[in-house]
This record gives C-alpha cells, structure tokens and sequence, in this order.
C-alpha cells in the first residue's frame, strides 16, 4: 500500500503549480551538478592519462650520469638496466643513451631558452614515445654544413621557423676560448608537436653532435620504466648500489610538482561540486517539506484508517527516493554524454573563435583532454544518490508526526 501512494505522489502531475514548479527545478539542479561532476572528473581523469601516457612518455624516467668520464660505463649501465623495474626493451637492447644541457636557440634578432636533448635515433625510436610525433631518422641527415634538428612546436612558433630553416645554436664556450659563446649552424629537419608543453622548449640532436656542442655535459644513461612512479625509488636503490660516483635524476624533480597539482586540483574540484549536489539536496529537502504541508491531510486520513508512523515515513522516502533516482540518473546520462563530446566541443569552439584555452607555455597540454571512467561514474552517482536518501528523512520524520486528530479538527 504505501508503495503505492509513494510512487502515486512522486508521479502526481495534478499537484499545486507551485511545488510542481519548484520540485522540477530541484530535480534540474541535481541534474547539472551530477553532469559537472562527471564531466570535470573526465577532464581531471584526461589530464592525469596523458600526464602518464604522453608526456612520461617523452622523458627520461631516470637517467644516470657519470660525474667524470673515467667512471666504469660498462659495471654501471649492467647494474643499471638489470634494475627490477626497468622496461624490457631497455635490457634487450642494451641502454639508451641521451645528452642533456640547457642552450639558448637564435634567429634573426629572436633568441630563446631551450633544453637538447642527445639522442640515439635508432635506439630512442624503441624506448619512448617520441617515435609517435616525429621521424627520428631526420637527425642522422646532414649536408656537413649544419646539424640536423628536431624543435618543439612551441619553439618553432616562438623563432618564426618551419621545416628546412636554418637557426643558431648558442652554447657557454670553454675557458681557453677568447669568446664567451660557442654559435653552432643548425637546420629545421622537422617540428615536434606533442600537444605538450615539451613543445615549448625541447631541441632534439644526434646524441654525439649534441655531445660535441654542449660543453661539459656528459653522456647518460637514460631508464624507461613499468612503472612510472616508482622512478623517485628506482633512482634510490640505484644510488644505494652505484655510490655517489655518478648523477641520479628522474622526472620527478622536473614535472613531479605539476603531477600532484594535478592530483589537488582534482581532489578540490571533487569536494567544490559535491556542495553544488549538496545545495540541489537541500532544494529537495525544503520543496519535500512544502509537500508534506500540503499533504497534512492526506497523512491525516491515512493515519486515521491504520497507517503507521512507519509506513508515512516509507511513503515519503519513495517519494524522495523516486524523485533523487530520476535526477541522478539524468544527470549521469547527461555528464557521460558531456564527457564523450567534450574535447571536440572544445576543439571546433577553438577553431570557430581562432582561440586556444590552453596556451603551451602555462598548461602541460594544448588541448582539453577527457577519460570517462566508469568507477567514477558510479561513484559520482552513489554518493549523490546516497546524500539524497539522507536528505529525505527530515521530510518524512515530519510526516510522521502529523497528528490526524489536530488536522481534521481544522479541516
């Protein structure tokens, strides 16, 4: 019976205009925060992913340099790639080598900061992901009047250069040198476009044309591993066998800082529209509370022909019940629809306004990425679910306590 009643009120459509008016709009705002939840968790999620699937990918997990070239190469790079950990392709092939020093790069009357990095084509190709955006191969091309290179997007964009240009290498010279810069003539053999902020400033050179460039940098040996966040602990345990003979670095020291402010900013961004759900819960408190004042009579007849306390409060819970079902549902619906067509939305409103979000030179990506998980989903639809059961109990506790014998009197 109070199963009944309950669904009967939740799907009443003949109810007074004004609770009818103001329980849709409660439902409307439980189904926009539930929808932003989901669809600002996707992009959080998206952020992470190519955090670990792209950019990690395009560093050194960890590298490890001798501090002087007479250090043992061959006892270090065998207790190196035999670390638990480290990625198949490195033990088989035998190490991957990369040169790595800060220059700044000059065109015209433009100059800027850059990172080269030395790296074995052939080699790099197998053991990270850089083989995906660019032809590797381009840096063994050389005419023997300039190096070949390979420079970020954001750089390329920055010099005013493309494919086949030519630009200045500017690097400290040695003490014995009158000048205080060493000039190195490069080419443009292609542009890396990662959609990363790698693109802003990564210079990739043949490892031993960088070696004979970059003054005082040794050659190193660099670690891709299964699992990127043990890096920080790979680089330890190297340390604690190797000793202090030579330089321990992984990506955490560089990028380590922007994974966790990714990471807080998720957790924030969790807790700021679990409140918006919060304030669309208490709209469906206080329109059930206008519905149970309207309903004081009905409660009272019920009450009067042998209906308990208990089954008033089960009536007015399923009315509650129902009504948080249909808008956490649509609400998840509508996110995980946001969430599928978000990153092209994005894109076609960027190319439609000339505008780009996301700027390379102050987010870690270029574009608006998106991970629809399904534990989130589920997660994101339980706990507002959950907080609108919890909701409901105020309004049916007052039910409940309608005494049939006051209203009738006044009836």
């Amino acid at each position: 019976m109070w199963r009944f009643i309950g669904l009967r009120y939740s799907l009443d459509r003949k109810a007074d205009h004004l609770l009818a008016f103001l329980s849709r709009l409660s439902t409307a705002g439980l189904v926009l925060g539930v929808a932003l939840l989901v669809v600002v968790l996707s992009v959080m999620n998206g952020f992470d992913r190519e955090m670990r699937e792209r950019i990690l990918s395009l560093v050194p997990h960890v590298t490890v340099k001798p501090w002087s070239a007479e250090e043992d190469w061959g006892a270090m790079a065998e207790v190196a790639r035999n670390q638990p950990g480290v990625a198949a392709d490195i033990q088989e092939i035998g190490g991957s080598y990369v040169n790595e020093f800060p220059a700044m790069l000059s065109r015209g009357r433009s100059m800027e900061p850059a990172l080269v990095y030395g790296v074995d084509a052939a080699v790099e190709s197998r053991v990270s992901g850089l083989a995906r955006f660019v032809d590797l191969q381009t840096l063994t091309n050389t005419d023997g009047t300039a190096t070949p290179v390979i420079i970020g997007a954001g750089l390329a964009k920055q010099l005013k250069v493309s494919r086949g240009d030519n630009l200045n290498l500017v690097t400290p010279a040695s003490a014995q040198k009158a000048q205080n810069v060493n000039f190195q003539r490069l080419f443009v053999a292609d542009i890396l476009e990662s959609g990363t902020e790698i693109d802003q400033r990564l210079v990739l050179m043949d490892l031993y044309a960088a070696r004979a460039v970059g003054l005082d940098s040794t050659i190193g040996l660099r670690l891709s591993l299964v699992d990127v966040f043990s890096a920080r602990q790979t680089a330890w345990e190297l340390r604690n066998q190797l000793g202090f003979h030579y330089q321990y670095s992984d990506w955490t020291s560089q990028l380590g800082n922007l994974y966790h402010a990714i990471q807080m900013s998720r957790n924030l961004v969790v807790v700021m529209l679990l409140a918006v759900v919060a304030v669309a819960v208490f709209n469906i408190v206080s329109t059930l509370v206008m519905v149970v004042h309207e309903k004081e009579s009905d409660i009272a007849i019920l009450r009067s022909q042998g209906a308990t306390p208990g089954h008033i409060i089960k009536i007015f819970l399923l009315y509650g019940a129902v009504i948080g079902l249909v808008g956490v549902l649509a609400g998840g619906v509508l996110g995980a629809l946001g969430a599928w067509v978000i990153t092209d939305v994005v894109a076609l409103i960027e190319r439609l306004t000339g505008t780009q979000f996301l700027q390379g030179d102050v987010y870690p990506i270029t574009y608006l990425p998106s991970d629809l998980r399904l534990s989130d989903w589920l997660m994101v639809c339980g706990v507002s679910y959950l907080i609108c059961l919890l909701a409901t109990l105020y309004p049916a506790w007052r039910a409940a306590k309608v005494q049939p014998a006051t209203v009738l009197s006044y009836r």
